[in-house]
């Protein structure tokens, strides 16, 4: 196999691995939420958000994408920060999705 083609193999392979490994987080302070954990844990590091809504989105439930009823929790830190959304499914931390400024 020639270099090029090589380093195009292994750059995709590594991009694929990064992507499965990659768990959504959101910092808090010193603190960070995760994907599974609790409602009560997300309110105890992050407090009360901006704003809540329900609506239907496609989230990841047992290694399978399906489509379902969340709550969307917004938060932002302070006005030169980014937005992050907290998707709620069953009391628990479903997804964490990055809006604007």
């Amino acid at each position: 196999m020639q270099k090029p083609a090589c380093s195009l193999l292994l750059l995709m392979v590594l991009s694929m691995l990064a992507h499965d490994l990659r768990a959504d987080s959101y910092r808090c302070g010193r603190r960070i939420v995760r994907d599974g954990d609790s409602v009560e844990q997300l309110l105890a590091l992050c407090g009360e958000p901006r704003s809540k809504n329900s609506t239907s989105s496609t989230i990841k439930v047992d290694g399978v994408y399906k489509q379902a009823r969340v709550q969307r929790w917004h938060y932002k830190k302070g006005s030169r920060s980014l937005e992050h959304i907290v998707l709620i499914y069953r009391g628990k931390i479903a997804a964490i999705e990055v809006g604007s400024r």
